[in-house]
């Protein structure tokens, strides 16, 4: 049985989500050779159990090579194992711990925290050069440019190279089906794949390279993770190129689907829209208002739509022997649309509080989203600052449903534009 959303429901791959948590919760596709799960406390138990369900790419080789010589057969996967890249993604403790201990010392709260007035001075200087016209591709002008700039300058590199950075996101979510997902590929998008993480590779080597020359003066957060150490020992480039690309693609394409999704939701729901208006007159960013509408879209329309691991050994899920080695697709869109988990999944609602909402978008267990806290921010600014000074905000004219086209990669949830309409509240914002 096909575990994959069919290709023309990619905006609204619920129903086909809500069918296969009722008739086949646990299934395995034979074509695909790999397992998709659906219900929320399936998955929650499987993100928290590093142990039995692992995200460590180079283990999954280490099995299939000693499967290999149990079969009497003597194939080397050399070539799979030196493909291998291990990042905060890609990896569980020890190494994980280590890695994720140091990441986060060059990338905490307080850190992120005092991007806000920078992310509101970015936001503020979009928001400018659209306010007048009345209308706006939201993607293209406010949700794209936004977290690039943002990731540009932690980084410490040139905004200006954001066209790049677009470059290089756009071919690798055409890839979606490329090895970082470990399923089966042709070998166009491995060729693609490849060149683009080599052009990445050779672009953020040069700036870990001038970097190293002005360490001592330097702050960004490049020059922090090579000040950074794991036991008396310094990251080595690799690690440090592997969290660049990580930062790029996990960190701003999730955050541009996450404001599209936000809006996109709300303008579907304009009731809700309204009251959210009602709600957030004057108040600061982080109101209680702000934040379920973000909290409730990344229930709603999660950014991410599954991850993957595999299975370290033999293991019974819900009855189903899934095998040493067997990869599993956790599909966290269809847990967040749980009935027996959330009343009325299948609405939109603002209301609902933090504490019925526990939604599995940035992930769970040891592998959270190290990002949540910024891509949280982010959000949180750029829906407040659009209460503030744009109203009447509605879908352009021309908007069609039907001509809405998502993002690529079939994991990601999001669209590539979304045409708004509005009236200006406020031209200018105080200085």
């Amino acid at each position: 049985m096909d575990i994959f959303p069919p290709p023309h429901q990619q905006l609204n791959p619920f129903p086909f989500y809500a069918q296969m948590r009722k008739l086949h919760p646990i299934e395995y596709d034979d074509k695909n050779k790999i397992w998709g799960i659906f219900r929320y406390n399936d998955i929650q138990n499987i993100l928290a159990d590093y142990r039995h369900f692992s995200s460590d790419i180079l283990k999954l080789v280490n099995i299939q090579q000693e499967q290999l010589a149990q079969q009497g057969q003597q194939q080397e996967l050399g070539k799979e194992r030196a493909s291998v890249r291990r990042s905060i993604l890609t990896s569980d403790p020890p190494y994980h711990a280590k890695l994720r201990s140091v990441i986060s010392s060059a990338f905490t709260s307080n850190t992120i925290w005092k991007l806000k007035p920078r992310i509101e001075e970015i936001c503020h200087g979009l928001i400018d050069k659209v306010i007048e016209q009345g209308n706006m591709d939201l993607i293209n002008e406010l949700a794209y440019p936004l977290p690039v700039t943002v990731i540009a300058e932690l980084l410490g590199i040139p905004a200006d190279d954001q066209d790049i950075f677009r470059r290089w996101a756009d071919e690798l979510l055409g890839s979606t089906r490329g090895s970082s997902n470990n399923l089966p590929i042709d070998t166009k998008s491995e060729q693609i794949f490849k060149k683009v993480q080599d052009e990445m590779d050779s672009y953020f080597s040069k700036i870990i390279e001038k970097r190293r020359e002005k360490m001592i003066s330097a702050n960004d957060l490049i020059s922090n993770l090579l000040k950074a150490e794991i036991d008396g020992n310094r990251l080595a480039e690799e690690e440090i190129l592997a969290f660049c690309a990580l930062l790029l693609l996990a960190g701003h394409v999730t955050t541009v689907n996450l404001i599209g999704n936000i809006v996109r939701s709300l303008l579907e729901y304009p009731q809700q829209l309204e009251q959210l208006y009602c709600n957030v007159k004057d108040s600061s960013y982080n109101s209680p208002s702000v934040q379920s509408a973000i909290d409730e879209t990344l229930r709603y329309r999660s950014p991410v739509q599954a991850l993957f691991r595999f299975a370290m050994e033999d293991v019974v899920i819900g009855g189903h022997k899934v095998q040493a080695g067997q990869r599993i697709i956790l599909w966290i869109g269809s847990a967040n649309h749980d009935e027996s988990v959330f009343p009325d999944a299948e609405g939109f609602d603002i209301t609902r509080t933090i504490t019925n909402n526990t939604h599995l978008a940035f992930g769970h267990g040891i592998h959270f989203c190290l990002g949540s806290t910024l891509a949280n921010l982010e959000a949180q600014v750029v829906l407040k600052i659009i209460l503030d000074r744009l109203k009447d905000v509605r879908f352009a004219v021309d908007y069609k449903v039907e001509s809405l086209r998502p993002l690529h990669g079939m994991f990601f949830h999001g669209v590539n534009h979304l045409p708004i309409s509005f009236k200006p509240a406020k031209l200018k914002v105080a200085s």
